[in-house]
């Protein structure tokens, strides 16, 4: 009787498991089944989407707002004598910008060096003034003459510590060889 009573209870843990493994199943058959259906409802709206266009579909967006290219050529210049320049043509582009004055120039490259001076103390440099950028800049344009604007603000915008700091160090044994 007693291994009569063990069976029926294994039989038990064992319809139990069963049952467990059934429904687990049953979940995943359901979630499986949930995701796909929120995938394609997700899909479907992606291609519907006016945020999400596909290659093909651009073509029709160009296709339908044909009106909007007509105003390209509007973008016209007039000039003295009466003749009209597009705003896009290389004729526009082609006169000289309005030269800086000498002071302004001057305010122009102190205000990129005393950027760069600040840029040198963030990283550490603290004692770096506006005035020995310029002078280590201007350095090699003694000997090469003073260079085009774009030039010289690339100079300085280029300029690294290290070569700032061997310019600094050489300066220093320039001016007092002997000590």
């Amino acid at each position: 009787m007693e291994h009569d009573g063990r069976k029926e209870e294994q039989d038990a843990q064992h319809s139990e498991e069963q049952t467990k493994q059934e429904t687990i199943e049953q979940e995943q058959t359901f979630l499986k089944l949930t995701t796909e259906a929120e995938l394609n409802e997700t899909a479907a709206d992606v291609r519907t989407d006016p945020l999400v266009i596909g290659q093909e579909d651009i073509s029709e967006v160009i296709m339908s707002n044909d009106d909007v290219g007509d105003d390209v050529g509007d973008d016209v210049e007039e000039l003295e004598d009466g003749e009209e320049v597009d705003a896009f043509s290389s004729e526009a582009f082609d006169e000289e910008p309005a030269a800086l004055s000498e002071m302004e120039l001057n305010e122009l490259i102190e205000s990129i060096c005393t950027s760069k001076a600040e840029e040198f103390r963030m990283i550490g440099y603290e004692h770096v003034t506006g005035r020995e950028i310029w002078e280590c800049v201007s350095d090699k344009y003694q000997k090469t003459g003073m260079p085009a604007l774009h030039q010289i603000v690339n100079d300085i915008l280029s300029l690294k510590v290290t070569k700032f700091m061997n310019w600094m160090t050489m300066s220093i044994y320039k001016s007092n060889p002997f000590a």
